[in-house]
């Protein structure tokens, strides 16, 4: 019986992994894997313009990140904590090795704490169909997936395409200035922190207190950015209860590094 169950275990993992994934309406809108972002060419603050802007105009110091974001980042890796609430369960911490790329837009992640349903995860812009290759954690395979199906949202809040620092950047700023133009934008400034959860970076730390509460009961949003590199490397979000909806810092971040050839391959998730 027991030797049974061990076979079934793998099977079913297997039987997950091939049902065809038939997405919900809700989710079928194509996520855009390109900047958002219009660079005006104007010239970048110094960094005692940017602690101003961060304190007087949250917006206009997030515009700053993503000007300088466009013109000098051309992908990073490095190390990716997160612990999110999804379907209502606070799931376990995870701690994942990441690469990235903007230009194709490509993204591998492979799971070293807190592993669910897959263990290393792969999303090529310009490969693969615009499906996402998976290994799933009981199986030494790899399987195509819709990147933005039923599994991919059961496995994360955010999808391989919306995996980068600049789309956090830009979720955080159509956000504000939506409530900025209606009047209810309120955001503390809470000065330069060493934040522990970035290894003890210096960051620009902003609470936004969501009133009336946004989608998922989102009641108050932390954000933590890079006071030498301008990147958000840290994002918090509360609901008004006060209970986690998620939590996602990145301790290490490699800016622009050179990726081998067979980084963004096939080969790379089981290596």
């Amino acid at each position: 019986m027991r030797r049974n169950l061990l076979i079934l275990l793998p099977l079913m993992a297997l039987c997950l992994f091939l049902i065809p994934d038939r997405t919900p309406v809700a989710y079928s809108v194509p996520t855009a894997t390109s900047s958002e972002y219009v660079d005006d060419g104007t010239t970048l603050p110094d960094n005692n313009t940017m602690t101003r802007l961060a304190r007087e105009n949250p917006v206009q110091f997030l515009d700053a990140c993503l000007r300088r974001y466009n013109r000098e980042i051309k992908g990073y890796s490095g190390e990716l904590h997160k612990q999110e609430r999804l379907e209502g369960k606070l799931c376990p911490p995870e701690v994942i090795d990441f690469c990235f790329r903007e230009d194709p837009y490509s993204v591998l992640m492979k799971w070293k704490e807190g592993i669910r349903l897959v263990r290393a995860s792969l999303y090529h812009d310009c490969e693969n169909d615009g499906k996402a290759l998976v290994r799933p954690k009981l199986l030494n395979i790899v399987v195509e997936q819709d990147p933005e199906g039923r599994l991919a949202r059961q496995s994360s809040r955010y999808t391989l395409k919306e995996f980068s620092i600049r789309q956090g950047t830009e979720r955080t700023i159509r956000a504000w200035k939506v409530a900025q133009e209606k009047g209810t934008l309120n955001v503390e400034y809470k000065g330069i922190q060493t934040v522990a959860e970035l290894a003890g970076r210096k960051c620009h730390v902003l609470q936004r207190f969501v009133n009336p509460p946004e989608e998922e009961g989102l009641a108050v949003v932390e954000i933590a950015v890079d006071a030498e590199t301008w990147l958000q490397t840290g994002s918090t979000l509360i609901d008004g209860k006060g209970d986690l909806i998620g939590k996602y810092f990145f301790p290490v971040v490699n800016i622009n590094p050179e990726f081998p050839d067979d980084t963004f391959t096939k080969a790379s998730l089981k290596k």
